[in-house]
């Protein structure tokens, strides 16, 4: 034990951030074999799309920094649950294009960004930008030192 640390510190440690986890959970129930992630694809989706309304595979899972493998796999589940349609960019056939069907669309509209407007509006109203910075910058210390401490 460090000299002077809370014994129980570490547990407190990982207990905010496993409740910190949880916040995903408090999201509108979703349909049934949607899953979180798939919102989150929809989120990056809406954010990188081209006027055309697509986007690259590639894109999106830059910008959820996500390995291809685990993007490939939810855009796969996506397109069989009918939220998105995949076709091959013309100009580079390796490449995939995906864009929201009528059905991802809603959920963009209802799950995505009407729910990221409803949790800003109360965020900013009840935490502020710095305290908001601050959590941030804390946690990832901590991922960091955990991370560390058990050879990752």
């Amino acid at each position: 034990m460090v000299e002077g640390m809370d014994i129980n510190l570490l547990d407190r440690i990982l207990h905010a951030m496993d409740e910190a986890g949880s916040v995903r959970t408090l999201v509108p129930e979703l349909p049934k074999g949607v899953r979180p992630v798939h919102l989150r694809v929809l989120d990056a989706l809406s954010r990188t799309r081209g006027d055309d309304g697509c986007a690259r595979v590639s894109d999106i899972g830059d910008a959820l920094d996500m390995r291809m493998p685990n993007v490939t796999r939810a855009v796969r589940e996506m397109t069989d649950l009918g939220l998105l349609d995949k076709t091959a960019d013309p100009s580079d056939r390796r490449v995939v294009l995906i864009r929201a069907t009528p059905t991802g669309e809603g959920y963009i509209r209802r799950y995505v960004v009407g729910v990221r407007q409803r949790v800003e509006t109360e965020l900013m109203a009840t935490v502020s930008e710095e305290d908001i910075d601050s959590m941030i910058a804390t946690i990832d210390a901590v991922k960091a030192a955990v991370g560390k401490a058990c050879g990752r």
